[in-house]
């Protein structure tokens, strides 16, 4: 329990990306993951939304 604790206290959370594009495959992986995870009693459907564009990215930034 006390390791626990400890990995949520020191928990951080970085935002530092990479300008290459993940690969198809791993991209796939990662939104059928997304869909299978758990949401308020069920209720929810996912909605997973994949922008690659740069511009589009930019604008999101801003």
């Amino acid at each position: 329990m006390n390791q626990t604790i400890k990995d949520l206290k020191t928990r951080r959370s970085i935002r530092k990306f990479k300008d290459e594009q993940i690969r198809d495959e791993d991209l796939k992986i990662i939104l059928e993951t997304g869909t299978y995870a758990p949401t308020g009693r069920g209720a929810q459907s996912p909605k997973i939304i994949v922008i690659q564009n740069p511009e589009t990215i930019k604008e999101f930034l801003a």
